[in-house]
């Protein structure tokens, strides 16, 4: 019947599941009946299989596939017409099955590939009780869904049916007295968005499931390249891959002089060596199981000719493949966890990446020529973007008369600054620069990255010094340390199909970003002896906040004495792509940089080309004549000083009026921070003059004026003046992220930071996290967004009520009442708090830091505008801001008042704060919170007990995060006991989930039958710990206030105790809200078999010197033989 209607429907791909195929050759029978290529992973005993089978007729070729040995998966890797894609076919445990969960943890690595991903199959569970189910109880059937929520969310999918339709109800799967959505298809959002056509569910007249199917377009699919080799840091974790690395490394370099012909020659070994030793662990990890399944495929081919005779050694050999199947899951999964617990539940670079994932999407699925002709094959998409690269990093002539009027009136460096600079780079230089770069950043066409060479440091520093001076002497650096590869990232979805709305981003190899960085930190020192403060970019000890505080404040000032003024956002046009190298030369000669420094950064450049990568495939290198590298930390520092020229002559130019700042002798005509520049002209001759000066600029450095996105923010009587100059003439505009101009609304600057701040929470609500965890998303992803603003412009109350409601909502995952006040929460960890930011205090803070800069008289030029509003009103805090000899204004604008308020509130707190000297935000904030400090009620009520120690223990990071969050819940009393709801009239019910005694907190972790022999059990591993000198009753295991021990047998008595209470209490939930039956010997079983999972993963992050002393050293917990684990409990 399956193959009739197979032949029926004729479907590309077909996705089975429950096939009950149980040998080879019951699947070659099927695959000569219907005419397709089949991969299976068989059942037994005629329940389950799964299998995945594709229509000979199609143009397809296999790239790899993979199964379970349990009949519940099957993957296959496959391009079809030049796209493609993994089908990952599943058949989940039934409800009941207590390895759900296990079976979505297992599945979880299978959903990581570059491929478009299609997961499908009998699910078992819904995930929406309101659309996908008909009939039965609405809250059964859903264990799994966190589990798949997190795939989703990981693996930005979508279900295929909701997709196509949010809101429609329809089921798959039909019982008795009920009916649900089971059967489902997740895909790519990204394939979903360009290909999903429709999805159809017929009936099945020989099943309890429908068909379900699904229509894709593959003309809108987007093949992705093999990219290129990249160093895989997990592996400098192997001790024996050091050991080893090192002895190759010896043998490499032994009697050898170090030429750029030796360096690329021992990049290339590097590689060669690190692929082998990849390949040969793999082989010999992979040995047995490809042993164990060539005599499964025997076995069962035997079987199938005499039944019976084989079935005890076949099911042997599948519980063998079926055990190294969980250890290659459980190896995930120690990794997994001991990255959980070595972070800390902290939001690290894979949130940071999850959080901007969909402004960093790199699929470019058409581009248009020259000729205005739009392609999509990646061969001509590799074109374009190549050719398009190509011009632009071509140098254009350039008028050396302009070129020399712009450079005539430079600042010198003195010759002992610039002595600074100049020099032959030293190891130490290099050990610095290398520990100062950013971590986990791609690599460059090398795949070598910065950890390989700081964890090896000490064998590449003397090289690495030999070979940069040899290369200064001879005037040029290896040819893979000139190429650079060119990854794009899109400015405008709308319009990715032309090239302009791609920004390139140069992966330099790190031997070369060594370098720069050295050269980087040697300009650093000196730049702002050259550089005006108007330009802050990478300057040291300025910031963004000082051209957004320059330019509130003069909209404020013009505002108030109705002056003309026009701002003028000035639009270069690839402003690092264009940059002249000649002009950059004669820059830093004019600046008065030495032969030296001059000379390095000419190597830095010398004969450099790039590779753009589109959709993975790497073009033909190209050479690159201008521009400064977007992606090395020196091309923003050389742009300030390409820039500077042009700001000089704004300055000096006599035709460009700007606006008077009081008590300075200095106009406003521009500030900038890189390639930002927005102009400040007092009248129309002004604005026009400005254009033509850049213009001008443009043509002896190679900027280019963008007029049409040009802008001009218009006040008094140049708001008229509109339509002049070929630029645009606003109301309102975006300058540096913040938005000014007229009739500005709180919407305007906080309506898309509160969405993007909900966003972020909503992201991250249903993930399994403990409550540290989600306050510490707070804390990073999503109040980390309010910051940059709130410093310039004052945050509304209406918005931080939301922010704040929203935030609370998400730390306690419900929206129905917070179990503790939030005054708590404020609290340090340390104090038994969350460290919750306190968003209007954090705003306050800001306001006081800029007070503080006040007063210390930073030079900047916005500090004349707020001493000539504050200063009188700043008088007893410093009586030299009201001097008379510079002019004060009578109004003072908002934001100010803002900054008077919180001098006010926090000199309440703090009457005898000294303002002179240094005091950073944090400082503030700090100062401002501890007003808020309160005894707690638990600590007032039990003054017994030490809760400085309680505390300490419960925040130890040896404990796992869940573990934490329920220990802090039970020191507060606010673990949600059926006594806790009752006396709180949230339920009717009191009484235990085990038994029929009252469910205190007391009884459901200790002295409930069912729970305390699991004391028993702990009690004897802590007596043997500590010879017998603890005594564990219940108020030692909650409030976890243990006598003095020893750092080991502490953190081991903590992971005890707080992974008992998580047993208990998720024992008790299976009970409650699962009707788990559960027994003292299963509860006893499973903390058993977590404590050992747990050892096992600390074997993997911990030292052998730590492991021992954790867990070897008591001869309790383990031994370890011929490095295996063997446990004695």
């Amino acid at each position: 019947m399956f193959v009739r209607e197979l032949k029926r429907v004729n479907p590309d791909v077909c996705l089975v599941q429950e096939s009950h195929v149980e040998s080879v050759n019951e699947g070659m029978k099927i695959e000569s009946m219907c005419g397709y290529k089949a991969i299976w992973s068989f059942g037994c005993n005629r329940q389950y299989g799964v299998g995945i089978l594709i229509n000979n007729n199609l143009n397809y070729d296999i790239i790899k596939f993979d199964f379970d040995h349990s009949g519940r998966m099957v993957f296959l890797d496959i391009s079809i017409n030049d796209v493609n894609f993994r089908f990952l076919n599943i058949y989940a445990s039934s409800p009941s099955c207590p390895e759900r969960r296990a079976f979505f943890d297992y599945l979880y690595k299978y959903c990581v590939t570059s491929h478009f991903l299609i997961l499908a199959g009998d699910f078992n569970f819904i995930m929406d009780s309101s659309l996908d189910k008909l009939g039965g109880n609405p809250d059964s059937g859903t264990e799994g869904r966190v589990q798949m929520r997190k795939i989703i969310q990981d693996f930005d999918l979508v279900d295929a049916f909701r997709y196509l339709h949010p809101k429609k109800i329809i089921t798959t799967w039909r019982g008795p007295n009920v009916s649900t959505r089971i059967d489902r298809f997740y895909i790519s959002s990204r394939f979903a968005s360009r290909c999903l056509k429709n999805h159809n569910v017929w009936p099945c007249h020989f099943s309890d499931h429908d068909f379900i199917g699904i229509n894709v377009i593959l003309d809108n699919a987007r093949s992705i390249g093999p990219g290129y080799w990249k160093f895989n840091n997990s592996i400098l974790d192997d001790g024996s891959y050091n050991l080893e690395f090192r002895c190759f490394w010896q043998e490499l370099i032994q009697n050898q002089n170090i030429t750029h012909e030796w360096w690329e020659h021992a990049k290339l070994e590097i590689k060669k060596f690190t692929l082998a030793y990849c390949k040969r662990k793999s082989k010999i990890k992979n040995s047995r199981k490809r042993d164990l399944e060539r005599r499964y495929t025997e076995l069962v081919l035997a079987e199938y000719n005499n039944r019976g005779d084989y079935l005890d050694q076949i099911n042997s050999i599948k519980k063998e493949l079926s055990a190294l199947a969980l250890a290659d899951d459980r190896g995930c999964l120690i990794r997994s966890k001991s990255d959980y617990l070595d972070n800390n539940e902290k939001p690290t670079k894979y949130f940071l990446e999850k959080e901007t994932k969909r402004g960093k999407d790199k699929i470019i699925t058409q581009l248009q020529d020259l000729d205005n002709i739009t392609y999509s094959e990646n061969p001509k998409l590799l074109e374009i973007a190549r050719n398009f690269y190509l011009d632009l990093f071509t140098r254009e002539s350039i008028d050396i008369t302009l070129c020399n009027e712009f450079l005539a009136d430079l600042p010198g460096l003195d010759n002992d600054v610039s002595e600074s600079c100049e020099g032959y780079i030293t190891l130490n230089e290099i050990q610095n620069s290398l520990k100062n770069m950013n971590s986990d950043r791609s690599p460059g066409s090398d795949g070598l990255s910065r950890e390989f060479y700081l964890y090896f440091l000490d064998l590449f520093g003397p090289v690495l010094v030999e070979l940069y001076n040899s290369s200064f002497d001879n005037g040029f650096l290896c040819p893979s340390q000139r190429l650079s590869y060119i990854t794009l990232l899109c400015k405008d979805r709308n319009n990715s199909h032309l090239m302009k709305n791609w920004r390139p981003i140069s992966l330099l190899n790190i031997d070369y970003k060594i370098l720069s960085k050295v050269i980087q930190r040697r300009l650093s020192s000196v730049i702002s002896e050259i550089v005006g403060p108007d330009q802050t970019c990478s300057v040291p000890g300025r910031t963004i906040s000082d051209n957004l505080h320059f330019i509130r404040n003069i909209i404020d000032y013009v505002k108030q004495k109705q002056l003309d003024c026009a701002f003028v956002n000035i639009d270069s046009q690839k402003a690092f792509d264009r940059v002249d190298h000649g002009f950059l030369f004669s820059a830093l000669s004019k600046f008065n940089f030495g032969p030296s420094f001059i000379r390095w950064v000419r190597l830095l450049y010398k004969d450099v080309s790039s590779s753009v990568i589109v959709n993975g495939f790497v073009s033909e290198l190209f050479p690159v004549t201008r521009s400064v590298r977007q992606g090395c930390s020196l091309s923003p520092l050389l742009y300030v000083l390409v820039l500077e020229p042009f700001l000089i002559r704004i300055r000096k130019d006599l035709h460009i009026r700007g606006i008077k700042i009081p008590g300075c002798i200095e106009d406003a005509k521009a500030t900038a921070y890189a390639d930002d520049v927005t102009g400040i002209c007092s009248n129309l001759s002004s604005v026009e003059h400005l254009l033509a000066t850049y213009e001008k600029y443009g043509r002896c450095s190679g900027a280019r004026l963008n007029k049409t996105k040009t802008m001009v923010l218009a006040f008094g009587n140049l708001k008229t003046s509109t339509q002049q100059f070929g630029v645009s003439w606003v109301e309102s505009q975006k300058i540096l992220g913040v938005r000014f101009g007229h009739d500005i609304t709180a919407d305007d600057n906080w309506g898309k930071i509160c969405n993007n701040f909900q966003r972020v929470l909503f992201t991250y609500e249903k993930r399994d996290m403990s409550i540290f965890g989600r306050a510490n998303i707070v804390k990073v992803l999503a109040c980390s967004k309010l910051w940059y603003v709130s410093t310039i412009v004052d945050l509304p109350a209406g918005y931080l009520k939301r922010f704040n409601s929203s935030m609370f909502k998400f730390i306690w995952g419900t929206k129905k009442f917070e179990p503790l006040k939030r005054q708590i929460l404020f609290h340090d960890r340390r104090y038994g708090g969350l460290s919750v930011v306190h968003i209007y205090y954090k705003t306050l803070a800001l306001r006081l830091k800029h007070v503080h800069n006040i007063i210390n008289s930073k030079n900047v030029k916005w500090n004349y505008f707020a001493k000539y509003w504050l200063g009188h009103s700043l008088k007893n805090l410093d009586s030299s801001l009201a001097s008379n000899s510079v002019p004060h204004g009578q109004v003072i604008p908002t934001f100010y008042k803002g900054c008077l308020t919180a001098v006010e509130t926090f000199s309440k707190l703090y009457p005898d704060f000294v303002w002179h000297g240094e005091c950073t935000t944090k400082q503030f904030y700090d100062l401002l919170l501890n007003s808020l400090f309160t005894e707690l009620a638990v600590v007032r009520n039990l003054p017994q007990i030490d809760f400085n120690l309680v505390w300490r223990n419960v925040n130890n990071s040896f404990v796992d995060p869940q573990a934490r969050s329920l220990a802090w819940r039970l020191v507060h009393d606010i673990v949600p006991t059926m006594w806790t709801l009752f006396c709180r009239r949230h339920t009717l019910e009191k009484k235990c989930a085990f038994c029929d005694q009252v469910e205190t907190v007391e009884h459901i972790f200790y002295y409930c039958d069912k729970v305390h022999p699991l004391w028993g059990v702990i009690r004897n591993m802590v007596n043997i710990l500590t010879l017998n000198k603890i005594k564990l009753d219940f108020k030692l295991i909650r409030y976890l206030n243990f006598p003095k021990l020893s750092k080991f047998q502490l953190e081991v008595i903590l992971v005890l105790v707080n992974l008992a209470k998580q047993v208990i209490w998720g024992n008790r939930n299976d009970a409650r809200f699962r009707s788990k039956s559960v027994t003292s010997q299963a509860v006893i079983s499973q903390f058993i078999e977590k404590l050992r999972f747990r050892i096992t993963v600390d074997k993997s992050r911990l030292s052998a010197v730590n492991f021992y002393h954790y867990w070897l050293v008591s001869g309790m917990f383990c031994d370890i033989d011929r490095e295996k684990l063997v446990f004695n409990f």
